[in-house]
């Protein structure tokens, strides 16, 4: 089929422009030489052989798979990629904004065409987002002048921005969006640094009768129920980790999320099950604070992810429990600023440069409501008895000097209005 082997070439030539880095099966040649995160082609029929691939170039990596057989060659072809992009691009690409995808698809005369008013740019299938933990969106865009129907997934990593494009004929009634869809679901990461970690088969976990499993293997590891006051489908989260006596792997330590009925929700992987202290979510159920630190230190970190796409919006040191939600959108929290130096030198909570702050996620900023001084702390203490106010503890003292004797710091209860949303 001419029309998919000109789109070969094409695929070919923008794949090198924008580095791409293309799956292929781990340990065989000649992909054996892609370092780092990789994203896998499994599932591919039988017939799937390599149509081409770069040359070697750690940088610019990138592979084109087809296999059937078309008018005159193959009936479809799966092209893979990674490459570095901005954070803007990134951000566009979240926000399901099409300005952008003319960088990855298309000619100039394909979007001057009525085929781009029919380009459809969505969130990723749930079965697929879940399974990359990665914020992942996906392109249905067909080229009548080729003749071409093609389906895109973009994975956004850190520091990578992956695509894969399944291409086939629009005439051809046996391959169908669906027979697409299954492929991208099939593609799997994993780390080549020497020894290849496979990414968790997520679906593999499961809740049953209140406790984790991996198939049918118990994992020793502690369920939280989701408050009844929390909108959202998650019920269940549990942090796993991975040691000698459990049947997890290391690529699958982290926070599993999972539904009413126990089935597998959404995932988020961890270095370690001892980075998360606790999780709070927002009153829809839509993000979450994971609070990361140790169990007996009073300064923790607060992470706020997007409970869909796993994606991290936010990172803010601060004191422990002190992050709670005001509204679907904003929470409140006491940050930690910088360690003050004190006469005695020794630690305490006094010794912190502290400050009431509030995020808000639709603006995606974050608003001092009350900022440390060199004589003055302040305490996020929740929201008055009516709800109008935010309650704020000053801590002051009247010398620098001072803040190492807790004698001489006075305390006093001030509220400040709280700003409207958005």
């Amino acid at each position: 089929m001419k029309k998919i082997a000109q789109y070969i070439s094409l695929f070919c030539v923008v794949a090198a422009a924008l580095c791409f880095a293309n799956a292929a099966n781990a340990g065989d040649a000649p992909d054996a030489w892609v370092k780092g995160l990789w994203i896998q082609a499994n599932g591919l029929p039988e017939d799937a052989s390599i149509e081409d691939y770069s040359d070697g170039d750690d940088e610019k990596p990138w592979f084109v798979y087809s296999w059937g057989e078309g008018g005159d060659g193959p009936a479809a072809t799966l092209g893979v990629g990674r490459f570095s992009a901005s954070s803007d691009v990134a951000k566009k690409l979240r926000k399901l904004d099409k300005s952008v995808l003319r960088e990855f698809i298309g000619s100039e005369a394909f979007w001057e065409s009525p085929d781009a008013k029919k380009v459809t740019f969505t969130e990723a299938p749930k079965e697929i987002g879940a399974k990359f933990s990665y914020p992942c969106q996906v392109v249905r865009y067909v080229e009548s002048d080729t003749g071409l129907s093609h389906v895109v997934l973009f994975i956004e990593t850190d520091p990578f921005l992956f695509m894969a494009e399944v291409s086939w004929e629009t005439a051809n009634k046996k391959f169908k969006k669906g027979d697409a869809e299954k492929i991208l679901a099939s593609l799997a990461f994993v780390e080549q640094e020497g020894m290849e970690a496979a990414a968790p088969d997520v679906f593999a976990f499961s809740l049953k009768d209140g406790r984790v499993y991996k198939g049918e293997e118990r994992v020793e590891a502690e369920v939280h129920d989701v408050p009844p006051a929390i909108e959202g489908t998650a019920r269940f989260w549990s942090v796993v980790g991975a040691d000698e006596s459990s049947p997890t792997a290391e690529s699958e330590t982290g926070v599993w999320f999972f539904a009413e009925d126990g089935e597998f929700l959404s995932f988020l992987p961890l270095e370690s099950a001892a980075e998360c202290q606790d999780i709070v979510f927002s009153p829809n159920g839509s993000y979450f604070l994971l609070m990361s630190g140790s169990g007996i230190r009073a300064d923790m970190t607060y992470i706020l992810y997007e409970l869909e796409t796993m994606e991290q919006k936010i990172e803010i040191p601060g004191t422990r429990d002190s992050a709670s939600w005001i509204d679907v959108g904003r929470f409140a929290m006491t940050r930690i600023d910088d360690v003050r130096e004190t006469e005695t030198g020794a630690f305490s909570m006094a010794a912190l440069r502290l400050s009431a702050v509030m995020y808000d996620t639709v603006a995606e900023e974050l608003a001092v409501l009350k900022e440390a001084t060199a004589t003055k702390n302040y305490w996020y203490g929740g929201l008055s008895d009516d709800g109008g106010s935010f309650v704020v503890l000053e801590d002051s003292v009247k010398s620098e000097k001072d803040w190492g004797n807790e004698e001489k710091i006075k305390t006093r209860k001030i509220q400040i209005e709280i700003p409207a949303a958005g």
